[in-house]
């Protein structure tokens, strides 16, 4: 987790239409139909957004706590939030206020802000809640919309949260909190990365942004592609006038996937030459998942591993194959060796996708071998401590010597000591008869 806290990469700036989630403004009132940024006494306490992404529009639901700091004046200003967003663009629709469990009427005021005052593009139009905060008095505020989901032209969709309209209100938020739930969140459909990575992500599409007593990123943008609409949008494009392939695409889409695997494969059939050959096989192998068919599936995935398609978006389809084939193991109960060894390999194909990579040094940190644990002895051998063995070496000198070799023929200490005792014994008694023999024959000179 503390990857996530730390990695953070810089802003990107892709030319791809987004879609937009606005954060509310501090505003004070310049007319009857007026309304311009104004910091005032009032303070952001928390903010929390939780927006909900479908494939068609998305949902935000946000709660804000609001103070006035001053200790003697009330305060009157207006809380507002952009009637359009994307310089214009898009419309929040059923935008909808509630304070004191109340739901709050909302004007239409015209923004006037002066040019060298404002520090960010502003819309022209505000929704706008008028309230008035007695000295040192908080206020809750939760405010909930709908906007239209919008897609590039390749596919991708995005994501755009502006929070410099944060910055309008006196001092530093306490606590800035944004959530983002996708349907369909795997790790390998953030592509391309995030403008900043978030700091908390579930691995399944929930990604969560905490700021505590500091100013967030003025703004969030977050790219996502969500692999079978991209798969049936390219092979479509690339095949307008194919009426089979048209009919196979509705098929996938109807979530008829029986009838797509059989006019896959008799479309192949009929052309063993086909330019979408493995474009249409993945969205078989995608069938064949819809229908928890997964060893077919992950067989054909095999198969395309190593082959070109889909063009600039291969990367992420090759990067729900080594998904889906790592999990695919997983269920077998393949070995940690072997997991840890496909991963690893795996890892060196992923570009331009900062979350995928993650999950897979999460994995792979999880995998990583135990280092070999030391060879157990034999139940016949038994461990020797070295001063055991000093000990012995000492026993051993100070044993008695209690036989010896000569000549081949080992003799007993004993009777070598016999032996060499009687030998000493015989030659003094012959040393000792000599001399008694020399006296008797030596004559005096004189008597």
């Amino acid at each position: 987790m503390k990857r996530w806290l730390t990695l953070l990469i810089s802003f990107l700036i892709l030319a791809v239409p987004v879609s937009s989630l606005a954060a509310p403004a501090s505003l004070s009132r310049v007319s009857s139909s007026g309304a311009a940024i104004s910091e005032g006494t009032v303070q952001v306490i928390s903010y929390k957004a939780y927006i909900k992404v479908h494939s068609d529009i998305i949902q935000t639901d946000a709660s804000l706590i609001i103070k006035n700091t001053s200790d003697e004046e009330e305060s009157k200003m207006m809380v507002g939030m952009p009637s359009h967003i994307n310089q214009g663009s898009l419309r929040l629709n059923d935008l909808e206020m509630v304070m004191d469990g109340s739901r709050q009427r909302l004007s239409n005021r015209r923004d006037r802000t002066r040019v060298e005052e404002a520090e960010v593009d502003l819309p022209s139009h505000w929704s706008a809640l008028a309230i008035n905060l007695q000295p040192g008095e908080y206020k809750v505020i939760d405010i909930s919309y709908t906007i239209e989901n919008q897609k590039s032209d390749n596919g991708t969709q995005s994501i755009f949260i502006p929070l410099e309209y944060l910055k309008s209100w006196s001092g530093i938020p306490q606590r800035v909190e944004i959530t983002a739930e996708l349907d369909d969140g795997s790790p390998y459909l953030f592509e391309p990365n995030p403008s900043t990575l978030p700091h908390e992500y579930d691995k399944k599409g929930r990604l969560t942004w905490t700021f505590s007593n500091t100013n967030p990123p003025e703004s969030i943008q977050i790219f996502y592609r969500p692999i079978e609409q991209l798969a049936a949008g390219v092979v479509s494009a690339q095949a307008s006038g194919d009426r089979s392939i048209t009919a196979i695409v509705n098929s996938f889409m109807n979530k008829s996937y029986s009838l797509a695997i059989s006019q896959i494969e008799t479309y192949l059939e009929e052309k063993s030459e086909a330019a979408l050959e493995n474009e249409l096989l993945f969205i078989k192998a995608l069938s064949h998942q819809e229908l928890l068919q997964t060893a077919e599936a992950v067989e054909l995935f095999n198969r395309l591993e190593a082959k070109p398609m889909f063009g600039e978006l291969e990367g992420t389809f090759k990067n729900k194959i080594i998904y889906d084939t790592y999990n695919h193991m997983q269920s077998l109960l393949t070995d940690r060796d072997t997991l840890f060894t496909y991963l690893d390999s795996s890892k060196n194909y992923v570009m331009d996708n900062a979350m995928f990579l993650m999950w897979m040094e999460e994995e792979l940190t999880r995998l990583e071998p135990a280092p070999a644990p030391e060879p157990e002895l034999n139940q016949t051998e038994e461990k020797t401590d070295p001063s055991d063995s000093s000990q012995e070496e000492k026993s051993k000198g100070n044993e008695l010597v209690k036989s010896v070799t000569i000549g081949g023929y080992e003799i007993s200490v004993e009777f070598l000591f016999l032996g060499i005792l009687a030998i000493v014994i015989l030659l003094t008694t012959i040393i000792s008869r000599r001399r008694k023999r020399k006296t008797r024959n030596r004559g005096y000179l004189f008597r």
